[in-house]
């Protein structure tokens, strides 16, 4: 994450994966190197989201938990999980049918390559990713779970670049789950493609979808000052190359001032409202 993150209010939940089995010392380990991965990630320029190391999970009821706290969670967008060592997928099941969170699961290792000097029974019995992470993978797909699968070493560009853009469209979901849309006018008659369907648009994607009519939006359009006017003019004049007629004192400038009082009131019905998008059709002009 950049210094300047574009979502400061925004975090993602880095989960790591494995049992008591392997004793409190090798736990310790886990954890240690998990903060690290996970640190290796926050760090990364490409990742525009802070991640957030939690406690190793190892048994059923603290995995339920840690799902749940993350659905529940308005900071969390999104669950970044990491088999360190075994962890039976079957401890994960209930956790990742509750989790309603985008989930990224990252199959990587500790190091970056393997101490062939000093390899021994210990160190392999520390980093078992290679086993916890196929067995959670087969959970994932036996479950059908959607999500992303990342697999590399965290210090990796590539993986930090795949990382960072599933991050970003971690963030379009939760905005999403949020979006109030403004329907003016219905659907384009005969029209198929655009018909849709707003409960299914709210149950599935969480986008809320109301229909106004264009006298809604005209009332709106009567009401605007002409102070409002001029300054979304001014805007135009500084950041456009204008033609001369279409500028103030122009044969046409007239053509431009009821665009703008048309953006005006458009942008105050959907601020005033709450809106983040709004859609209307060629039938339905007003």
């Amino acid at each position: 994450m950049t210094s300047e993150s574009p979502f400061p209010d925004q975090e993602i939940w880095f989960f790591t994966g494995s049992q008591d089995l392997y004793g409190e010392e090798t736990l310790q380990q886990v954890a240690e190197q998990s903060q690290r991965v996970a640190a290796t990630l926050d760090d990364a320029a490409v990742v525009p989201v802070r991640i957030v190391w939690k406690p190793v999970l190892k048994e059923p009821a603290a995995i339920r938990r840690a799902m749940g706290e993350a659905n529940e969670s308005a900071a969390c967008i999104g669950v970044i999980t990491w088999m360190h060592t075994f962890s039976p997928a079957k401890m994960w099941i209930a956790g990742l049918d509750a989790l309603r969170k985008p989930l990224l699961h990252l199959h990587t290792q500790a190091d970056a390559a393997l101490p062939w000097a000093t390899i021994d029974m210990d160190f392999m019995n520390l980093n078992q990713a290679a086993h916890g992470d196929r067995e959670y993978g087969y959970a994932l797909t036996r479950l059908r779970v959607p999500r992303t699968t990342v697999a590399g070493h965290a210090s990796n560009p590539a993986v930090q670049a795949r990382v960072g853009g599933w991050a970003r469209a971690a963030v379009a979901a939760a905005d999403a789950r949020s979006l109030k849309l403004a329907r003016f006018g219905d659907n384009m008659r005969n029209v198929a493609v655009t018909e849709g369907d707003k409960v299914e648009a709210q149950l599935r994607v969480g986008v809320s979808v109301n229909t106004y009519w264009i006298n809604d939006l005209a009332a709106v359009v009567d009401a605007v000052e002409d102070t409002a006017v001029d300054a979304v003019i001014a805007e135009y004049l500084d950041l456009y190359s204008v033609a001369e007629d279409l500028r103030p004192g122009g044969d046409r400038h007239h053509s431009v001032r009821y665009q703008a009082t048309l953006e005006v009131a458009l942008r105050t019905f959907l601020t005033d409202g709450g809106f983040g998008a709004f859609t209307t059709n060629f039938e339905d002009l007003g």
